[in-house]
């Protein structure tokens, strides 16, 4: 199956601000390209025809430009040669072809080697059309060569490979170039988190071109299409990167007319030839996103009184259930284009912060809390039993020692208290107990005393024995 290549754009979060990839780290911040100073080749020799063969040495691989950087072209040497002692004068044709879905080779860059001048000249590469050809003037002496050159970059084209394919005197020689570029990944883009919650992304970023990369940022772009149905401000999202040990807060920066919220989660990762980075972004959403939860309501509007008894007031509306909020995400390396089928973007689904229950306001009149209906307190006097003459006068009655209790009692100022109420009765009727015992103990001594006469009433027997103490 033919690879497929993507090419992202080199500056992925500049292009959102309307910058031109080609001026989006002028001031060096970007990543910086160091190619090799002796690339890889390949070398690929046809058969002899008609005296004359050809062998050319190609570039293993066409690295990918960098959007800020343009990298140096690599070389094709093509040799002809005589092999039929006869010598040839004539021309070499070198055609470039452009793989790959829509490719043109108007995206090549491409230098000439121009023999009679022994320099290098740019070629305009005409529009719309899938190869370009240059043709050089020859004359190879017999069993001796000549060599031919051209250069070419694929630049940030979205190609599968480039062909070279030489002709001369019905010679012909073909080498094809892969077109090599880094390759991104990102996994948790998509998903479903509740407010508060962590969303982990896992990233990888692979080279596999001969080129060393340093200097590379890497960025989280939020709510790319605005704040409207989005999160409002940076403050209510965290954003945390870790690239093998703890985690690291990054700062999170506000949008602004031209540019999404974004974090620059890695601001300078280094990735040699060859080489491969991976690292996780933590994000979350804090409940502030959703704003003010509950009530919308004047905070003046009156409600029910605890002591007027008049019925409360209009209730206050209550605001609408929060919706899941959809927070669109891009992470991506900066300034470089990336090859296969990046996966840099998703939307995140988060969902509201759990929402308090509404209360409905009753509409039944509240009544006073402090107003209490006087409830008379029973009598605990007992009236069928005599009281001595010489009872102690300073004997409480029932009666206001439960007055008494009642008044001194927490909680006893209220006759609303059905509890209060009992508990009183039933002291008074123990208390009239009491006393109505100690009378009939009184009156059970003086009787046998009195050496076992029938029953006296007690005031009879009281009043003979004062009058026989004044004889």
């Amino acid at each position: 199956m033919r690879r497929r290549l993507r090419a992202v754009a080199a500056g992925l979060m500049v292009v959102v601000a309307g910058s031109a990839t080609t001026a989006a780290f002028a001031d060096g911040s970007g990543p910086v390209a160091t190619s090799p100073g002796t690339p890889q080749t390949q070398t690929v020799t046809g058969v002899a025809v008609n005296g004359v063969e050809l062998s050319m040495t190609a570039p293993a691989q066409l690295p990918l430009d960098l959007p800020g950087q343009q990298l140096p072209e690599r070389e094709v040497d093509v040799t002809v040669k005589d092999v039929g002692g006869q010598g040839y004068t004539g021309t070499v044709t070198t055609t470039l072809s452009a793989d790959g879905a829509g490719a043109s080779a108007a995206t090549l860059r491409v230098d000439h080697y121009d023999l009679p001048s022994s320099a290098w000249q740019t070629q305009t590469v005409p529009t719309g059309q899938s190869s370009f050809g240059v043709t050089d003037n020859v004359t190879v002496p017999a069993n001796g060569t000549q060599v031919v050159k051209v250069r070419l970059s694929p630049g940030t084209a979205a190609l599968d490979d480039v062909k070279v394919n030489v002709a001369a005197n019905g010679a012909t020689a073909v080498a094809t170039m892969p077109v090599a570029g880094p390759s991104f990944q990102a996994s948790g883009l998509t998903g479903t988190a509740r407010a508060g919650a962590s969303t982990v992304l896992t990233a990888k970023l692979t080279n596999p071109t001969d080129v060393n990369l340093a200097g590379i940022p890497v960025k989280l772009l939020l709510c790319s299409s605005g704040s409207a149905g989005c999160v409002a401000h940076a403050s209510d999202v965290k954003v945390e990167v870790q690239t093998g040990g703890p985690w690291h807060t990054v700062t999170v920066s506000d949008a602004t007319s031209t540019t999404p919220m974004a974090a620059t989660v890695l601001p300078g990762l280094a990735l040699p030839a060859g080489g491969t980075a991976q690292f996780s972004v933590r994000v979350t959403i804090g409940a502030g996103a959703f704003g003010a939860q509950g009530s919308s309501g004047s905070s003046g509007t009156p409600g029910s009184s605890a002591t007027t008894g008049q019925p409360s007031g209009p209730p206050t509306s209550v605001a609408p259930p929060a919706q899941p909020m959809t927070v669109p995400l891009v992470l991506a390396p900066v300034g470089l284009t990336l090859t296969g089928q990046p996966n840099v973007s998703g939307a995140l689904t988060v969902q509201p912060p759990p929402q308090p229950t509404p209360t409905t306001p009753s509409s039944t009149p509240s009544t006073s809390a402090t107003s209490a209906t006087p409830t008379p307190t029973p009598s605990t006097t007992p009236t069928s039993v005599d009281t001595p003459t010489d009872t102690p006068t300073a004997t409480p009655t029932p009666g206001p020692l439960v007055t008494t209790e009642v008044a001194s009692t927490p909680g006893a100022t209220s006759s609303s208290s059905p509890t209060v109420l009992v508990a009183a009765g039933l002291l008074a009727v123990c208390l009239a107990l009491v006393l109505w015992w100690v009378l009939m103990k009184r009156r059970e001594r003086i009787a046998r005393a009195d050496g076992g006469a029938g029953d006296v009433p007690l005031g009879h027997d009281e009043a003979e024995q004062h009058g026989d103490g004044q004889h």
